[in-house]
């Protein structure tokens, strides 16, 4: 079945929440575990979510690249997942968000408002 471009972003959009959440669930099984060695953060609860949420990215960059160009998805996907990931750690873990930090991920949302213009 022949899905419309908009199906691609998304399905891209999904890959970057994939991506991100998976991203926050690494810095929480750190957090969560009390000396944090490799076989206790292989183990845990949160590092095993995250596994399954960059799967979930994997199957969904992938449906995406059926749909899109490679050269457009990877940049903007890569812009979202920096982006998103950088203010959410600061909602969720209280990490710095500076302003050259807002300043930069809003250029990467032009950026990505381009490159989806550019096909």
């Amino acid at each position: 079945m022949a899905h419309s471009v908009g199906y691609g972003w998304v399905l891209l959009g999904l890959s970057a929440t994939g991506t991100c959440a998976g991203n926050l669930l690494l810095k929480q099984a750190n957090l969560a575990l009390a000396k944090p060695g490799m076989v206790a953060i292989a183990t845990s609860p949160w590092f095993l979510s995250a596994i399954a949420c960059y799967i979930f990215d994997l199957v969904f960059f992938a449906q995406a690249l059926q749909q899109l160009p490679v050269s457009t998805a990877v940049p903007v996907v890569s812009g979202i997942r920096i982006a998103a990931t950088a203010i959410l750690a600061y909602v969720c873990f209280g990490e710095h968000l500076t302003g050259y930090q807002l300043f930069a991920a809003s250029l990467i949302t032009a950026g990505i408002v381009i490159m989806s213009r550019a096909q």
